[in-house]
C-alpha cells in the first residue's frame, strides 16, 4: 500500500477522507474503504453474500 500526503478531501459518497484512512481509486471514482461494499454492489453489480 502506497502512503500519500496529497489525497482527496472526500470520496464519491461525500464522506470526508482523513489522515490514516484507506481509500481506493476506480478510474475517476474515489471510494473510502468503509463505502467499498456500497460501491461494489451499486457500480460494479457485485453481490454481497454471507456464508452460513
Amino acid at each position: 500500500m502506497k502512503t500519500v500526503e496529497d489525497y482527496p478531501i472526500e470520496d464519491m459518497y461525500g464522506t470526508e477522507i482523513q489522515k490514516g484512512d484507506i481509500y481506493y481509486i476506480f478510474g475517476e471514482s474515489v471510494v473510502l474503504e468503509s463505502n467499498l461494499d456500497d460501491y461494489l454492489t451499486e457500480h460494479l453489480k457485485g453481490e454481497m453474500l454471507l456464508a452460513k
